[in-house]
Order: C-alpha cells, then structure tokens, then sequence
C-alpha cells in the first residue's frame, strides 16, 4: 500500500515538472520576440485547433461522456485554453517575464483554493493560510520590482491581464478536480471549445499575422502551442492533480523561478537579489503547502 503510494506520488511530481517546464518555456519564448511576425491571436489559434485535430477521435468516443459534463463545466474547462492564452500573451506585451511568472502560475493557486473554499465548501488549514500568505507576499514583491523603470499604466494592464489568466486557469483546476474529469479529456475539451469560438474569429479578423511569416515560424509555434503546450502541459497537468490532488496546483508557483533560470540565457536577464529573495519566499510558502494538511 505504502510502495503503491509512493509510486502514484513519485508520478504525480514527475507529470507536474514535465508541465512547469513547459509553462515556464512559454513565458520566456513569447516574451523573447521568438513569436516573430506571429501575433498572439495566432498563438492561440494553434494553441485551440491543433489539440482539437489530434484529439478529435478521442473527444468523440467520450462524446458522452462530454454531454453529461454539461456545457457550464465545458466552459470553465476551456478558460485554460484559448481564453488564458490571449490574456497572457497580450500582457506580456505590457509587462516582464518576471511578473508574469509571478501572477500567473504564483497566484493560480490561490485563486483556485479560494474557489474550492467558496463553492466546493472546503476548509483553510492555518498552515495553508501561512503558506498561501507567503506565496502572494513573494509575488506582490516581484511585481512591484522595477516598477519605476515601465509606464505605470502599460504596467498595470498588463497585470490586470495576468490576473484574469490567473483566474482562468483556477477555473479548469477546480472543474477538472472536483468532477474528477480524465486529463487526456480535460485536454480535448479545452482545444475543442476553444476552437468552436475563437476558429471563425481568427479566419475573418485583422488580428492575425499568419500570411506573413515565414514556414519554419509557423511550424515551430503550431508544434510548440499547438502539441507541447497545448496538449503534453495541459495533459501533464490534468495528470499531476489526478495523482497527487491539490500539491499539483501549489507546485504551479514554482514556475517563475523555472522561467527566471530560462531568461538568463535566452533573454540575458540575470534577476536582481529582492527578485530571487522573492522567489525563495513562494518557494518557502510551496514548502509549508506540501507538508502541511490539505484542504478537507
């Protein structure tokens, strides 16, 4: 009992870190210009058509399982598709890598045990406050970094943006937790309903820039969003938190320090000591999350 536990767990980290790199790849490689003439209307189209061509047997042999869920649950499934990575990718044009990775995958958990506090009616241990205080603490520290240095107002919409991709991301963990959904349909669901909104918006718009980019640009994005982020991370995902429940959504943080190691040789930002003190303090908040009681 004790070795299959440790096998299920030792898994359910292995999935997480798999998706933290993934996670943090994305952030540095959109921030990093490596989009080219692509515009971010593009990213997500690959993002949601991709998965859903490649998923499309399984979506429909589960199709009814996919009708029980109901369209409600579909919808908040699918915020962590197309929706998520239109925020995003917008405020990144506002805002560093540094803060995105601090109010995206930092602050997802927070938004997502408040969720399961209020609609699931779970409870708050004293040792998940703490932990939980410590994470938005180490967040709110890197994002008023270098405030001076960016126009204040370009600054704050862009965390206004990463705030709602936040959200939008708690929003499938808590749907694909509480209703015990599969990764691999999770995933499907995502792509698909993405697909049914943002497919006729991305073919008779302005927004997108595909006809003039280069091939290789093309084949690259649609393989890394279409296929690596959003099929492997969102599976990986799904995986870790059928393995190892809430730990998954508190090790989500440790995402920005993943994309901080990233920037320095992609982007050649090498982060300042308040930016790694910060980091270490959600990493001691993750810490206090994983030993201590979990929700109940």
């Amino acid at each position: 009992m004790l070795a299959a536990h440790s096998t299920r767990a030792l898994a359910g980290y292995a999935w997480m870190s798999l998706a933290v790199l993934i996670w943090a790849s994305w952030l540095v490689l959109t921030s990093s210009g490596r989009t080219t003439t692509l515009s971010v209307m593009d990213l997500a189209g690959f993002r949601a058509v991709v998965p859903t061509v490649v998923l499309a047997p399984l979506l429909w042999h589960h199709r009814r399982t996919v009708a029980r869920l109901g369209i409600v649950r579909c919808l908040l499934l699918s915020a962590y598709g197309a929706p998520f990575t239109l925020l995003v990718g917008h405020g990144l044009g506002f805002a560093p890598v540094a803060h995105a990775g601090a109010m995206v995958p930092g602050l997802m958990p927070v938004f997502a045990v408040a969720s399961a506090c209020l609609f699931l009616g779970q409870r708050l241990s004293k040792g998940d406050a703490v932990a939980l205080m410590l994470i938005i603490s180490g967040a709110v520290t890197i994002l008023l970094h270098g405030s001076d240095q960016l126009a204040v107002l370009d600054l704050r919409f862009g965390h206004l943006l990463f705030l709602l991709g936040a959200l939008c991301w708690a929003c499938f963990t808590v749907t694909i937790r509480a209703f015990e959904i599969p990764a691999f349909l999770a995933t499907a669901i995502v792509g698909a309903v993405s697909t049914i909104w943002l497919l006729p918006l991305w073919i008779v718009s302005d927004l997108s820039n595909i006809a003039a980019a280069q091939w290789s640009d093309i084949a690259f994005q649609a393989v890394f969003q279409g296929i690596i982020s959003g099929v492997i991370s969102i599976y990986a995902f799904g995986r870790a938190l059928r393995l190892i429940g809430g730990q998954a959504s508190g090790l989500s943080a440790l995402t920005p320090g993943v994309a901080a190691v990233l920037a320095m040789p992609v982007l050649g930002q090498v982060p300042q000591w308040s930016e790694a003190l910060a980091l270490g303090v959600v990493v001691m908040g993750l810490f206090i999350w994983n030993i201590g009681p979990k929700l109940s």
